[in-house]
């Protein structure tokens, strides 16, 4: 499952913020999971899902789209963490990084 997926730019499109605020989202919650370590699953249609921790310890799934160029993925949308994909990152981190 791990695809390495490195994002060294994330584009974020004008509607992007408004869209992850009704997942109750926002996009500090984001970049602090992108920053961060997270699992890469692979999502429907060339997407990847990101889910990492925010620094208040919040579990949060990032979906994001290849973009041209290297290492650059836009950001499609983030949503609180699904439970599949909750057991899958807690058996990958060990809680060991309190």
């Amino acid at each position: 499952y791990n695809m390495d997926v490195v994002i060294d730019k994330l584009i974020i499109e004008e509607d992007r913020p408004e869209h992850i605020k009704k997942h109750k989202v926002s996009i500090g919650e984001v970049l602090e999971v992108i920053t961060e370590d997270y699992l890469v699953l692979e999502g429907k249609s060339d997407k990847s899902l990101l889910v990492g921790k925010t620094k208040k310890g919040r579990i949060i799934t990032v979906v994001v789209g290849k973009r041209s160029g290297e290492n650059r993925y836009g950001l499609v949308t983030a949503r609180h963490v699904k439970k599949k994909e909750e057991i899958l990152y807690k058996s990958n981190y060990k809680e060991n990084k309190e």
